[in-house]
């Protein structure tokens, strides 16, 4: 089992996020919208306006969208489906995509007693 973690940077392309989710069978998700954590820093504290890049690099708005996969194949069958739907993943300017072993999963009919 994975923990799937989702840094949506660029919000125009939460909808294709969502479908390649469900399209590979993940439809477990929680999504969060909240405030790219570079850009609150450069617009709420000046003393980091310098620090931080150029407004066109980066949103003030993202997307947190947390799921589980059974399996890797199912990580990889999400990078593909968004690779296919023109979504440039190695961008680190539109999303970041963490996969996370989990060890034990309770919840979803999942025994917790069972799992190594």
């Amino acid at each position: 089992m994975f923990l799937i973690i989702i840094q949506l940077y660029k919000v125009e392309y939460k909808e294709d996020v969502l479908l390649a989710l469900t399209s590979c069978g993940i439809e477990d998700g929680c999504i969060c919208e909240g405030m790219n954590l570079q850009k609150l820093l450069e617009y709420d504290n000046p003393l980091f306006r310098g620090l931080v890049p150029s407004e066109n690099e980066r949103q003030r708005y993202a997307v947190l969208v947390t799921a589980t996969a059974e399996s890797m194949d199912k990580v990889d069958s999400l990078i593909n489906l968004m690779i296919e739907a023109d979504i440039d993943i190695m961008n680190g300017d539109i999303l970041q995509l963490i996969a996370v072993p989990a060890v034990r999963v309770a919840g979803s009919g999942i025994d917790w007693k069972k799992q190594t």
